[in-house]
C-alpha cells in the first residue's frame, strides 16, 4: 500500500522560514516599540519639565499683585482648533488653585505634590515649586496622548510588514529553490534509472550534504545491476542451453511416432510431441525475455515496418497448422514508414502480437493487420470480449486470461518492455474498435 506523501520540502521550508523571519520582525517591532516607549516617556517628561520652569517664573511675576484675588484666572489657547496637549496649573501654598488653563481640570492635579512626577487621574503631571514665592505649577500630560503617540509610530514599525511578507515569501522561494536545484537535479537523476539504464550517477558538483546519498544510490544500483544481469544471464543461458535437448527429444519423439505400430503408442508420442513443443516455445519466449531487459529494442538507427511486417507475417503463415487467414492493411503513404526500433525487436514484438492473435481467435475468423500512416501497428482477431479487470493484468508476466489455448503468459510482457524502451507504447482494447467483441493490441512506434 502506497502511504501518503509528506508534502513538499520547498513549501515546507517556505512556510517555516517565512513565519519564523514574520515572527522575528514582529519580536523587533515589539521591541521597538517597548525602547520606543521609554525614549517618547523620557521626551515628553522633558518637555514637561522644561515647560514648568520657564513657566513658573512668568506666572509668579504675574500674580504678584493678584494674591488677594478670590476668582481662579483660566488662560485661553489662542486657537480653538488646536490641539491640546500641555495643561498646566498654578496654586499657592494654600492650596489655592490661582491660574490654569483652559483644558485643565478645575480640581488640582495633585495637591500633596510639590516637586517631582506623579501620575493623577489619567495625566503625568509634574510638579515644581517656588519657595520664596511658596506657588507651586503642575504641568500635565494626558496619558492617552502619549498611548496615541505610541501606538502611532507602533503602527508605522508594522506597516512594512505588510509589504515585506510578500516580497520575503517571494526572495524566500526564489533562494530556497536556488538552494535546492541540486536535489532537483539528483531526482531527476534517479528517476532516468531503469533496468534498461543502470549507468552509476554522477556525484560530481553535487553538495557535501547530497554527495552520501549518491554514494549509497549508486551502491544500491551497482547490486541491482549484478543482480539483473545474474537472473538475465542464466534465463538466456537456460533457455538456450534448453533449446538442442529439446530439439533432440522432439526429433526422437517424432520418429517413434512414425515408426510405432500401435494407435495407442503414436497418440501417447502426440502428446509428449505437443509438450516439447510447448516447451521449445517456453525457452524461445524466456530468450526473449532476457533480450527484452538487456534493453536491446532501443535504437537511433531507423528502420522500414513494412518489410519487417512481411517478414513476420511470411513466417506465422508458414508455421500456423491449419492455415488461417490473415488479412494486411496499408494506408496510403504508409509504404516507406520507419520507426526508431532496433529491427530483431520489431520482429519480435509483431511476431508475439500476431501468434496471440491466430492462438486465441476463432478458427475460421480472420486475424486483421493494419499499418497506419502515422507508423502504428494494429492487430485484431475476433473472441470473446475480455473484462477490463483481467485487461489490465495482460501485460504483467505469466499472466494468461481466461483461455484454452496454450501459452505461456509472456508475449505481452516482452511485447511491453520492448514499447517501453524504443519509446512507443503498447494500447490494448477489448472489444476491439467498431465491433462488441474480439481483442485489439496497437504498437504506437516512435516515428523519425
Amino acid at each position: 500500500m502506497k502511504s501518503p506523501s509528506s508534502g513538499s520540502i520547498t513549501r515546507r521550508l517556505i512556510i517555516l522560514l517565512t513565519v519564523s523571519t514574520t515572527l522575528f520582525w514582529l519580536a523587533g517591532a515589539l521591541a521597538s516599540s517597548g525602547i520606543l516607549r521609554q525614549e517618547l516617556n523620557a521626551s515628553s517628561d522633558g518637555a514637561l519639565v522644561e515647560t514648568a520652569r520657564r513657566l513658573l517664573p512668568l506666572t509668579v511675576d504675574s500674580l504678584e499683585d493678584r494674591q488677594d484675588a478670590r476668582d481662579v484666572r483660566e488662560v485661553h489657547h489662542f486657537r480653538e482648533a488646536h490641539e491640546r496637549g500641555l495643561a498646566y496649573q498654578v496654586r499657592d501654598k494654600s492650596d489655592r488653585l490661582l491660574l490654569k488653563s483652559d483644558d485643565a481640570p478645575a480640581n488640582s492635579f495633585d495637591p500633596s505634590a510639590w516637586s517631582g512626577f506623579s501620575e493623577v487621574g489619567g495625566f503625568r503631571v509634574y510638579s515644581l515649586g517656588d519657595a520664596q514665592s511658596g506657588l507651586t505649577i503642575q504641568v500635565a500630560e494626558p496619558m492617552a496622548r502619549r498611548d496615541q503617540a505610541l501606538l502611532s509610530n507602533t503602527l508605522m514599525l508594522l506597516l512594512p510588514l505588510l509589504l515585506l511578507i510578500p516580497l520575503s515569501i517571494a526572495g524566500i522561494w526564489l533562494a530556497v529553490r536556488r538552494g535546492l536545484a541540486p536535489l532537483t537535479t539528483l531526482q531527476q537523476e534517479i528517476s532516468a534509472r531503469s533496468s534498461a539504464n543502470l549507468s552509476a550517477i554522477a556525484v560530481d558538483g553535487l553538495p557535501a550534504e547530497l554527495t552520501p546519498i549518491a554514494g549509497a544510490l549508486n551502491h544500491l544500483i551497482d547490486r541491482v545491476r549484478l543482480a539483473l544481469d545474474a537472473e538475465r544471464q542464466f534465463a538466456a543461458n537456460s533457455a538456450h542451453e534448453l533449446r538442442t535437448p529439446i530439439a533432440g527429444a522432439l526429433a526422437q519423439t517424432q520418429r517413434l511416432i512414425e515408426t510405432a505400430r500401435d494407435e495407442q503408442a503414436r497418440a501417447d508420442g502426440r502428446k509428449i510431441e505437443a509438450t516439447l513443443r510447448r516447451l521449445s516455445d517456453l525457452a524461445e519466449k524466456l530468450m526473449q525475455l532476457a533480450r527484452a531487459d538487456a534493453g536491446m529494442a532501443a535504437s537511433e538507427a531507423p528502420v522500414e515496418i513494412l518489410p519487417v511486417l512481411h517478414l513476420v507475417l511470411g513466417d506465422a503463415a508458414l508455421r500456423t497448422r491449419p492455415p488461417r487467414e490473415v488479412r494486411l492493411t496499408v494506408a496510403p503513404g504508409a509504404e516507406k514508414v520507419s520507426a526508431r526500433i532496433n529491427v530483431d525487436a520489431l520482429g519480435i514484438a509483431l511476431r508475439n502480437l500476431i501468434d496471440n492473435a491466430l492462438s486465441h481467435s476463432p478458427p475460421n475468423s480472420t486475424v486483421e493487420v493494419e499499418l497506419s500512416a502515422a507508423g502504428s501497428v494494429i492487430i485484431r482477431n475476433g473472441g470473446p470480449a475480455i473484462a477490463p479487470e483481467a485487461l489490465g493484468r495482460l501485460r504483467h508476466r505469466f499472466e494468461r486470461g481466461a483461455t484454452r489455448a496454450q501459452g505461456s503468459g509472456l508475449g505481452l510482457a516482452i511485447v511491453d518492455a520492448m514499447m517501453k524502451q524504443a519509446g512507443g507504447k503498447l494500447l490494448l482494447r477489448s472489444p476491439a474498435a467498431g465491433r462488441s467483441d474480439g481483442f485489439e493490441a496497437e504498437l504506437q512506434l516512435e516515428g523519425l
